[in-house]
């Protein structure tokens, strides 16, 4: 696939891929997210190529710590958004665990749920989701997909 059916799948620019793929630009989760659908792919099997963590928006970045296609995949973000996304859906359950800091996480329909660390929360992944970085503190939040 060109760079540029690539763009035209996953409804993004081509010049921002020629910048993410030289190093020039961080992709948003969302970003990231519409490319592994476009490749057929998840996110977390993109992520599994890169021995450091991903530089990914705001600021943060992303670190897969567990990829097994059958069982588990476990993704550790250290930074967050602090302003709302878009929502997702995906196939697999999701576990958000907090390490450090503090999220808040909405399922759509739900009253948004506050998580300080050593929280959690669990739902399927076709639930529309998203989660934020909430406060001045640096989050590290685990987002486990299985099943």
């Amino acid at each position: 696939m060109t760079l540029v059916q690539l763009a035209a799948a996953a409804g993004l620019s081509q010049p921002f891929l020629s910048q993410l793929e030289l190093g020039r630009a961080r992709p948003s989760m969302r970003s990231l997210w519409r490319i592994a659908e476009a490749l057929g792919t998840t996110q977390q099997a993109l992520l599994a190529g890169e021995p450091d963590p991903v530089p990914v928006d705001a600021g943060g970045a992303a670190r897969l710590l567990l990829h097994d296609p059958e069982g588990a995949d476990v993704t550790e973000f250290v930074g967050a958004p602090t302003e709302w996304g878009e929502f997702f859906t995906h196939g697999r359950t999701e576990l958000l665990y907090v390490v450090a800091g503090r999220f808040e996480v909405e399922l759509e329909g739900s009253p948004v749920v506050s998580l300080d660390r050593c929280g959690s929360i669990s739902y399927p992944g076709t639930t529309p989701h998203r989660f934020r970085q909430v406060g001045t503190t640096t989050g590290i939040v685990l987002v486990v997909h299985g099943g």
